[in-house]
């Protein structure tokens, strides 16, 4: 299964607009509402490398072979009865994964999610449930926040006893920035963790050979 994940493998980058072009192109059914959800279903031998950003379309990923899912600031998708070697979840909420055979995960700042029913490695599992990768990422930002402030008060200090150059100017755009973009980091990180927690129901946990070899009989 890997090897075919890599050899035929067929990339989309989906927003909104894309979406529905992609709806109409290949006949989905659904009309991307609540009540109507577009699915993807069952595209044959044919490897997924997907990456989506929507808020406002319904969707079902069903049935699919997926060499990388890269969710980024969306809602409302479902993703049910597939193998997934890498999935990659930044910014997300109202994800519904169940019945999937996932061979890595990443997630970031995401939450009101589900994750059911799914296949998984144990090593995988206790990095999702103790979200190892978000505590990492936020350790990264308390660093970067240190050297935007230390790039800036190196600045402000030459500014101050008059000694302006280029490399002065440089580091304090980047210094102020820097800080900037991490402070929002904080500042999102605070507002997302008061949304409801994931929920991890009923997972298998398996190793990674067994999770492939798994994935050739089906």
């Amino acid at each position: 299964m890997l090897e075919k994940l890599n050899k035929k493998s067929i990339k989309y980058k989906l927003k909104e607009g894309t979406l529905e072009n992609l709806r109409r192109t290949l006949g989905l059914e659904g009309e991307g509402t609540r009540e109507s959800p577009i699915i993807i279903d069952d595209l044959g031998d044919v490897a997924l490398r997907l990456s989506l950003r929507t808020k406002g379309v319904f969707l079902i990923l069903r049935n699919l072979a997926i060499s990388k899912l890269s969710i980024i600031n969306s809602q409302n998708i479902t993703v049910e009865n597939c193998f997934i070697g890498n999935i990659e979840l930044s910014v997300c909420r109202n994800l519904i994964f169940t019945n999937n055979t996932i061979l890595s995960i990443r997630q970031v700042l995401c939450k009101n999610c589900l994750f059911e029913n799914n296949t998984i490695m144990q090593k995988e599992y206790n990095r999702l449930i103790h979200n190892a990768h978000e505590r990492r990422t936020f350790i990264s930002v308390w660093i970067c926040l240190f050297v935007g402030i230390l790039y800036t008060a190196f600045a402000v200090i030459s500014i101050v006893f008059l000694y302006v150059t280029l490399d002065t100017v440089v580091f304090l755009v980047s210094g102020v920035l820097l800080a900037i973009a991490m402070l929002y980091m904080l500042y999102l990180r605070r507002k997302v963790n008061k949304m409801p927690q994931n929920k991890y129901i009923n997972f298998k946990l398996q190793e990674k050979d067994v999770l492939v070899s798994s994935s050739y009989l089906q």
